[in-house]
């Protein structure tokens, strides 16, 4: 096991519709991930057998051993709009190459918005999600916004239907990819690129009911279409569809985020319309002697009555 959850405490009285706890998840070291140092607002990871050195606002304290940051084969320089270009070390450098979550594999790519094709923050939730869906014997998971396809693969090799909806179809392919290196059975994931709001609106007009939904929106995005996601204007009313698309029997909602100024006490307030149990707090990478706060998430369990009660 490479996580743990950290309470903090637990309150129920202000929000009489749902209880909650407050706990940090730490991800610790796994055999396709370890964070080696941090500081100077900068990062030293290994993903698989490569390391990379890349930007991390947050890290506002020195690096702990300058030596060590000589192993980083490339790093990642950051320029306006978000995009930016690496910096190759030691002549040869492959373009690609694979790390592992315990049985699942990722190609690993070095992209222009110095994303590798992996979240490590985001492995805490796997296990848990597919503890929840092996448990139940299967069952049908929405997820949203999803990337490369960890959560689509951890779901789906603990038996669920996913469905999994990414507005880039170059994104989708990856995580095609990431299946089929995995071995994830053909057929147990949907693959759609297309807009999150517009894919709720019609589900919801389907009639059609999932067990688990995830989402982790980005703060600003756009659609196959053009259409513009805005995590201000939209979240809420995304989580809102995606209570109607929960069945009579949900077993988990999935928040996550990376957005300034979500936090885990706003993530929680979208799930309190819902009656159940919520965990909140933040997703830490331990490693190089500190805890390095990599987002926020609340996941959603059910109580005796999971009825959607949003205005």
């Amino acid at each position: 096991m490479n996580w743990h959850l950290r309470k903090h405490g637990v309150a129920t009285e202000s929000e009489p519709q749902v209880d909650f706890s407050i706990m940090d998840l730490l991800i610790n070291k796994f055999d396709g991930y370890e964070l080696l140092d941090s500081g100077g607002e900068r990062k030293l990871e290994r993903f698989g057998d490569v390391v990379v050195d890349r930007p991390c606002p947050q890290a506002i304290w020195p690096a702990d051993d300058a030596i060590k940051w000589k192993q980083a084969g490339a790093a990642f320089q950051r320029g306006e709009g978000g995009t930016g270009d690496w910096d190759r070390f030691g002549g040869c450098f492959s373009e690609s190459w694979d790390a592992k979550w315990n049985d699942l594999v990722f190609l690993i790519r070095l992209t222009g918005f110095g994303n590798m094709g992996l979240f490590p923050e985001h492995t805490g939730h796997w296990g848990w999600m597919a503890d929840l869906i092996s448990a139940n014997g299967g069952g049908r998971v929405l997820n949203l916004f999803a990337y490369t396809g960890g959560a689509s693969m951890a779901c789906a090799r603990a038996g669920a239907e996913v469905t999994h909806v990414d507005s880039a179809k170059s994104v989708n392919g990856w995580a095609r990819e990431n299946a089929n290196r995995s071995g994830i059975e053909d057929g147990s994931v949907r693959y759609l690129a297309d807009d999150a709001l517009k894919f709720t609106g019609r589900e919801i007009r389907r009639e059609r009911k999932y067990d688990g939904i995830i989402l982790d929106p980005p703060t600003f995005g756009r659609g196959p279409k053009g259409e513009v996601w805005k995590i201000e204007r939209d979240f809420y009313n995304l989580v809102r569809d995606c209570s109607e698309l929960l069945s009579d029997d949900p077993l988990f909602v999935l928040l996550t985020s990376h957005s300034p100024g979500v936090t885990p006490s706003v993530l929680r307030a979208l799930l309190s319309p819902l009656d159940g149990h919520v965990e909140s707090g933040e997703m830490l990478l331990q490693g190089g002697g500190h805890a390095l706060a990599a987002g926020v998430y609340a996941r959603w369990t059910p109580g005796p009555n999971p009825i959607p009660a949003f205005p």
